[in-house]
């Protein structure tokens, strides 16, 4: 316990210098928000997207900072030796791996709040089960957060964890409508996206946020990010031994 709490310290003052980390995890995000919110305000004649649109990027950015915190964190401890110094330490993989993912859950935090505040700002209404929302925002970044380590204990090179990360979230947010309604996606994707987790991100974070789906979408949406957590910590944390 207290290696963790000396390694959280010392991962949480390394994040909150890099600049690259904080305008991933702040001004992505936001000028996401921004960019979806103007451009389809008026898109459904009487319909306001206001809402829905802020629960889908606060989602999406919960998941895109994850896969990254993930990926590029490991890749550049490989890349720069920290990863050997690390090991000279009595330090377990576990302790590695789940010291920056707890960091990670404090940025989350903090890009959720101001992503909240930003989109009521901008017209959205927030349910009084708003608070719930922040189970699906952890599980779903836990689950992309090891999904990113995975991809940096496969890809040698920090050029193709960044690409591979990319190739896996940007799809992966169309398809499960976190850039534009599923109801508007082509046939084949409307098909496919009850199968993506941002889906099921989303599912769980509409319904507890703003009250838009159904209460069984949202606690099934939660179960698959829950149980989808188990297998991929479990391959990040051996895998990173193993390596």
């Amino acid at each position: 316990m207290k290696n963790c709490k000396t390694m959280f310290r010392v991962m949480f003052r390394c994040d909150l210098r890099d600049w690259s980390t904080l305008i991933f995890t702040f001004i992505f995000p936001m000028a996401l928000l921004l960019i979806l919110v103007f451009s389809m305000k008026g898109a459904v004649p009487g319909l306001d997207l206001t809402s829905q649109i802020s629960a889908n990027v606060i989602a999406f950015g919960a998941a895109y900072v994850g896969i990254f915190a993930g990926a590029t964190h490991l890749a550049t401890w490989r890349e720069n030796g920290m990863l050997r110094v690390l090991r000279n330490f009595p330090l377990s993989s576990n302790v590695i791996i789940l010291s920056q993912a707890f960091v990670g859950v404090v940025f989350l935090l903090a890009q959720g709040l101001v992503l909240t505040i930003m989109g009521v700002v901008l017209g959205m209404v927030l349910k009084p089960t708003a608070l719930l929302g922040l189970l699906p925002l952890v599980f779903g970044y836990l689950f992309f957060f090891f999904l990113g380590v995975i991809i940096a204990l496969l890809v040698p090179s920090m050029a193709g964890v960044s690409m591979l990360a990319n190739i896996i979230i940007l799809p992966l947010g169309f398809a499960g409508g976190a850039m534009m309604p599923v109801e508007m996606l082509p046939s084949w994707m409307q098909t496919i996206a009850p199968y993506t987790p941002i889906y099921h991100m989303r599912e769980a974070l509409s319904m507890m946020l703003i009250g838009s789906g159904t209460w069984p979408h949202a606690w099934l949406g939660l179960v698959y990010l829950a149980i989808g957590c188990i297998p991929l910590g479990l391959i990040s944390v051996y895998g990173l031994r193993w390596k």
